[in-house]
């Protein structure tokens, strides 16, 4: 057995490959399906945090999130988003096409999303998750403090210090000297500078292999 994988996580539908990789998922290249079909390891706690957000945006406890009740998560966060965006967040993940998200959806969406190295990934929802996730009692900001444990198990010792100021800077204390808080908005920022570096970087490698294969 994988460390940190249990029986049971092994049969939720993150973790089944009965779908050709090519029709697995909208969002993702084949080249990335390939790449990501044994890295999907999510940790316990992580497994953990994921079903806590996931009861809290189902507000309508239907075990589905829908727009509307994405549209309330991102009103009490400070972050009013138009009907149209959300509905394509949904819709970048949306494998059985109801114009919903269930657990099975939204589990993958956030397995695919840390374990991809390339941005080709959607992400939009998985930032919204990965927010709430850090944001344990809901107050709708988020401190080091709080990401520490997420971070650990996910990146490890050796790459928190770099995952901590790609999401708060190198300044990570307020003017006053208590730890910097910052808000979905500031951190859906961040998140979206550092997708456009990778996207970036991608192209770069690219155009370097392509460049060496002509001559």
């Amino acid at each position: 057995m994988v460390a940190g994988v249990t029986e049971e996580m092994k049969q939720m539908a993150g973790f089944r490959r009965g779908v050709p990789l090519e029709n697995n998922h909208r969002g993702a290249t084949l080249e990335n399906s390939e790449y990501l079909a044994a890295k999907e390891n999510v940790q316990p706690v992580e497994l953990e945090n994921l079903k806590r957000v996931f009861k809290w945006l189902d507000t309508k406890k239907d075990d589905k999130v829908c727009w509307q009740e994405l549209s309330e998560a991102l009103v009490k966060l400070g972050h009013k988003t138009p009907r149209d965006q959300i509905e394509l967040w949904i819709w970048e993940v949306d494998d059985d096409l109801d114009s919903m998200v269930g657990w099975d959806e939204f589990l993958t969406m956030y397995q695919r999303c840390i374990s991809d190295q390339t941005g080709n990934e959607p992400r939009n929802l998985f930032n919204l998750v990965q927010f709430l996730m850090y944001d344990k009692d809901f107050h709708m900001k988020i401190s080091v403090e709080q990401t520490l444990q997420i971070i650990y198990v996910r990146h490890g010792r050796s790459n928190l210090d770099e995952e901590i100021t790609e999401i708060f800077g190198t300044q990570q204390k307020g003017s006053d000297g208590q730890e910097l808080k910052i808000t979905f908005s500031q951190f859906l920022a961040r998140a979206n500078a550092r997708l456009s570096k990778m996207r970036w970087q991608k192209k770069e490698v690219t155009k370097v292999a392509i460049s060496t294969r002509r001559k």
